[in-house]
């Protein structure tokens, strides 16, 4: 799969953490063709279940603090209409569906997933900041429990295996999206995506001030 594409999607992963919202928000194209990216569309609808199986084996790395409540994904971008807004298709995992690591006691600390396409510059990577893991899992402000590390590296698995370069199972790639590039609508999608060729967390405790009391995201 390569560019042009036929269509962009924007995937939602939604939970939260001490009653705030987290939101990690994640790019794919796919060269299968959409005829109408305005109805539900199984294609869409299947992107966002494979995510869903995803994150759920991430979450022996995540806080018991975090509830996933949902993946939302909605098409961004049309090959034969360009530009598009549509509403998000819904997909949810098992009622309380939580993480299985530690407690933890912020609500603003992350672990840091590093995205990398192999083009240089600032454009072609990318960071995904997932909720945290357990206090207890961390030692002078790092990652130190195998079992985190294991549950990161089983969560990217997954995503490569179903959505990456080479390969992947389904019919969309991941990838990361500069907006400098693909302009505010999107309207240049094709020369602003680039696929994921590496992802591999970041073992040292990250901080995301936006998802601070008061704050949510």
């Amino acid at each position: 799969m390569a560019a042009p594409w036929s269509a962009g999607a924007r995937v939602r992963i939604i939970g939260s953490l001490h009653g705030q919202v987290t939101n990690n928000v994640l790019h794919f194209a796919t060269n299968t063709v959409v005829s109408d990216p305005t109805s539900a569309n199984p294609l869409l609808q299947a992107l966002i279940a494979a995510v869903v199986e995803c994150v759920i084996l991430a979450l022996p790395g995540i806080t018991q603090d975090w509830l996933f409540e949902r993946v939302e994904g909605q098409f961004i971008y049309h090959g034969g209409a360009g530009a598009i807004g549509t509403d998000p298709l819904v997909e949810t995992p098992p009622a309380n569906t939580f993480g299985t690591s530690g407690v933890c006691s912020h609500s603003f600390a992350a672990t840091l997933i590093n995205l990398r396409s192999g083009l240089g510059g600032r454009s072609g990577r990318g960071k995904m900041f997932l909720p945290p893991c357990g206090e207890a899992q961390t030692t002078n402000s790092r990652i130190t429990a195998s079992t985190v590390e294991d549950a990161l590296v089983a969560f990217l698995e997954c995503m490569a295996d179903k959505f990456g370069i080479p390969g992947g199972t389904t019919d969309w790639k991941w990838g990361v999206l500069s907006r400098k590039i693909a302009g505010a609508t999107n309207a240049d999608f094709n020369n602003g995506f680039f696929t994921i060729t590496l992802a591999s967390p970041n073992l040292v405790v990250a901080a995301l001030t936006r998802r601070k009391i008061g704050h949510g995201r």
